[in-house]
């Protein structure tokens, strides 16, 4: 029964996230563009309110990693900014890695925004990791709405490494610079590198070694961005939303 429901749980997560990478405004590169990048890595940008990024390696392609970047500007005091991480991996030996990063700025008196990660693995010796990053900037808003949340499942797994981050930063108030284009290449390079580090946690070794092993990794990670932003943007304090799950 528990196999039942996390796998139910967890096909909610995918079809979402199926749904915002085929939904309006959501481009990608060529095939050509794509393979220059490298095997199996593609990166998606979004100029919707949307960005996901989804790796699912098969056994002819074994090993998958998939990135989406955006920056977005709102002022309706209805729009809500989604960002989703999610990867799985369901074939013996495979890696999947994922990862979103968002840059959402809100003009108006409201804002909302979701940000979530999902990883699930079910196989022998396979590898899941999702971190989805999304800064909210909202320098008038005087209502805030956001979730964070992050999801790591393991099915009928053996020797898995499942991971999956969610982090979520919020600056309010004030008038202050945009990220940098710099800043956002900082971040790109930093949150891969989370993502790659969750996949290598030892879970083989037992859930109560790995969770504290990828709670510091993601805690420091966000402590690293968040100095990176206030000193890019020049403001003085930004909220921190952390979520990490190991799964089991």
């Amino acid at each position: 029964m528990r196999t039942k429901l996390v796998k139910s749980a967890l096909g909610v997560l995918v079809l979402v996230s199926g749904m915002l990478l085929i939904g309006p405004a959501t481009g990608g590169l060529n095939p050509a563009d794509a393979a220059a990048l490298g095997a199996h890595q593609q990166i998606h940008r979004s100029t919707s309110l949307d960005t996901a990024s989804s790796a699912i390696p098969t056994a002819g392609q074994p090993t998958v990693t998939d990135s989406a970047q955006s920056t977005v500007r709102t002022a309706s005091a209805t729009s809500k900014a989604t960002a989703v991480a999610v990867a799985t991996s369901n074939c013996d030996g495979c890696s999947g890695v994922s990862t979103t990063f968002q840059v959402v700025y809100f003009d108006g008196r409201a804002a909302s925004a979701d940000n979530s990660a999902a990883a699930w693995s079910s196989c022998a010796g396979c590898a899941s990791s999702a971190v989805s990053v999304q800064l909210v900037v909202a320098r008038r808003a005087t209502q805030l709405t956001m979730n964070n949340r992050a999801l790591a499942l393991n099915a009928d797994c053996t020797g898995c490494a499942t991971t999956s981050a969610a982090i979520q930063f919020v600056i309010s108030g004030g008038t202050r610079r945009d990220l940098s284009a710099q800043a956002k290449d900082m971040i790109t390079q930093i949150q891969g590198e989370l993502a790659q580090r969750l996949q290598a946690t030892p879970q083989r070794q037992g859930l109560q070694r790995s969770a504290p092993q990828a709670k510091s990794l993601t805690d420091d990670t966000a402590s690293r961005l968040a100095q990176i932003i206030l000193k890019d943007v020049g403001a003085a304090t930004v909220q921190r939303n952390i979520d990490v799950q190991s799964g089991q």
